[in-house]
């Protein structure tokens, strides 16, 4: 989430329009990698609370451009619409009046409603409200220390090796062509994580996504390192670097990424535990200078945490996961290179069972969604059930905790534009300003009231799907009561024939995404293309393989950002997606 300027794409097919670009994308002379093991036992030793986090100039618009994505590839006709409204998870947490300590909050669950269908979920805000916030979003030094232990605990209980742990190239997690699937190091015990490789700066890549829209990739028997590496046609990641100004070859992607599926977190123990259905997806936007260390460092050690974490618990109910996920948001930030200047979005989706948890600080989005096929008709329809709020400065409590701890939100004249939280950089002793209330690493921006803890949604597939079918049948049934009159013989029929919609008919997902796809792609639109993608039928002349999808929707983006910035700037833009409920 750096901004500067960009140069991209004209409107014609997507090869020809980043002909100017084509020089290969060589991750190595690019990315600041993070040496894992030798940042987390020298922080260890340093209890100095680092520093900044510097804003983006994020513009996020009322309508949003779409490009249609077609077999063609290509992207000349666009439309502008506005997206329905999403039910959020906005609800704080209360105190206890015994103690003062933040882990002694108790949730305050909100009671949320999807108003096409009616499902209620729970969601909460894990944030203890200010009257228990003696550190805003700033780790004391005990933190840091225990949560550099619980970090380095997590990766060893991981199984991490050299390969993962380095500073070479193919431990990066921007995948190019991800050594470790392919066979060089180890994948973690809680296994192998799709990761995001570049749809165009990746010449493999973008050669297998051309053969999966020819329907030529399997043709020889052998299955694409893309195939490998970043997805199925059940999971999938993909990322686009962006533009911020300068050399193409200079530029940096701070947007990272994972899709876990399986997620085998229980391997991480003994082996002796039960294996649930799980999977794990997220995206992480870095921003400021170094940003992607923190991205980095997050993807690979939040999988770890979280896991080590769920396996450590004998039983696990709704509320001890929400306390799960909140404190390994918190450690993860505590234990992050965020110095000098660094910090990054994180939303991610965790499945457990039949139980979906959302969790989610920043400006990056999730959602769940269900997609509907009409037994009779075949009639396909998509509907976001949910999707998580932009963690934002001018939101009324998020704005009441920022000046509380002494900050203060910048708010555009007229309403245009992105608000911010104002605070000083210790780098160039100026004013700098962030555009979002939430985040991980961004200590500085943490001393005015910008926190990691995560707003926190619980789902459930089962009681989701049930009452999905319910909704749909029912209104089946009061349509097929109407009548049409034949003005011939003034007989009467009724105006449509009814289907029943079983377990089969409704299908449930979810994606995450940046803001440099959530910028000029609208949530439904988003999740119609994936639909395609997942559920399709894979014979059918116009199918689309998942990987596909996502890569139609980053450029069609990639478009929204050139017709609006004339080529002077362009976001990373990142997408991880994954069907709930097929064999992992």
């Amino acid at each position: 989430m750096h901004r500067a300027s960009s140069a991209f794409l004209s409107s014609s097919s997507r090869v020809r329009s980043l002909s100017h670009l084509n020089k290969k994308y060589l991750s190595h002379n690019r990315l600041a990698y993070l040496e894992m093991t030798r940042h987390l036992q020298s922080a260890a030793s340093s209890s100095n609370n680092g520093n900044t986090k510097r804003g983006s100039n994020k513009k996020r618009y009322a309508t949003a451009l779409i490009a249609s994505a077609t077999a063609s590839v290509s992207y000349a006709g666009y439309y502008f619409f506005s997206s329905a409204a999403i039910p959020t998870v906005s609800g704080e947490s209360v105190a206890e009046e015994s103690d003062a300590k933040r882990k002694t909050a108790v949730f305050k669950e909100q009671l949320s409603t999807d108003p096409t269908f009616g499902y209620e979920f729970v969601g909460f805000d894990s944030y203890p409200g200010i009257e228990l916030d003696d550190g805003t979003g700033v780790a004391t030094a005990q933190l840091k220390a225990t949560s550099v232990k619980n970090a380095l605990s997590a990766l060893d209980a991981a199984g991490f090796d050299e390969h993962m742990k380095g500073d070479k190239s193919e431990s990066t997690t921007l995948n190019p062509n991800h050594a470790l699937r392919l066979g060089i190091g180890q994948c973690p015990t809680y296994g192998c994580p799709y990761l995001p490789s570049d749809v165009h700066f990746n010449e493999q890549t973008k050669l297998a996504l051309e053969e999966l829209r020819k329907k030529t990739i399997a043709e020889d028997g052998k299955e694409s390192s893309l195939l490998k590496t970043s997805g199925t046609e059940t999971a999938a990641t993909l990322t686009l670097i962006g533009y911020k100004g300068g050399r193409m070859e200079d530029q940096i992607n701070q947007d990272r990424a994972f899709c876990l599926s399986p997620f085998m977190y229980t391997n991480m123990k003994d082996g002796t535990k039960d294996q649930p259905v799980a999977r794990l997806l997220g995206v992480f936007d870095g921003h400021a200078k170094f940003g992607e260390r923190v991205s980095e460092y997050v993807v690979k050690t939040l999988p770890a945490l979280l896991g080590n974490k769920l396996v450590a618990q004998e039983e696990l109910n709704n509320q001890e996961i929400g306390r799960i996920l909140q404190d390994t948001f918190i450690e993860i930030d505590a234990s992050s290179p965020a110095e000098p200047s660094g910090g990054c979005t994180a939303s991610i989706v965790l499945q457990i069972d039949s139980n979906i948890y959302v969790a989610n600080a920043g400006d990056s989005r999730s959602f769940v969604a269900v997609h509907v096929t009409d037994p009779i008709s075949n009639v396909e329809t998509t509907h976001i059930i949910y999707g998580t709020r932009e963690d934002k400065p001018h939101l009324s409590f998020e704005r009441l905790r920022v000046e509380a701890m002494g900050g203060n939100v910048y708010i555009p004249p007229g309403g245009k534009g992105t608000t911010r939280v104002l605070y000083q950089d210790p780098t160039t002793g100026s004013t700098s300003g962030l555009a979002m209330s939430r985040s991980l690493g961004d200590w500085d921006a943490g001393d005015v009231g910008v926190v990691p803890d995560p707003t926190i949604a619980i789902l459930n597939i089962k009681d989701m799907k049930s009452k999905v079918i319910e909704k749909l049948n029912t209104n089946c049934q009061n349509k097929s009561k109407e009548v049409e009159i034949d003005p011939a013989t003034g007989e009467s029929s009724p105006s449509s024939e009814c289907a029943t919609f079983g377990e089969n008919d409704v299908k449930v997902f979810s994606f995450a995404a940046t803001d440099g796809l959530l910028d000029y792609i609208p949530e439904n639109s988003i999740a119609d293309h994936l639909a395609k993608g997942l559920y399709h039928n894979k014979e059918a002349e116009q199918s689309i393989h998942l990987l596909t999808a996502c890569e139609d929707l980053i450029y069609a983006a990639a478009q929204g950002w050139q017709e609006d910035k004339g080529g002077r700037y362009r976001d990373d833009i990142a997408i991880s997606v994954a069907d709930l409920e097929s064999d992992p």
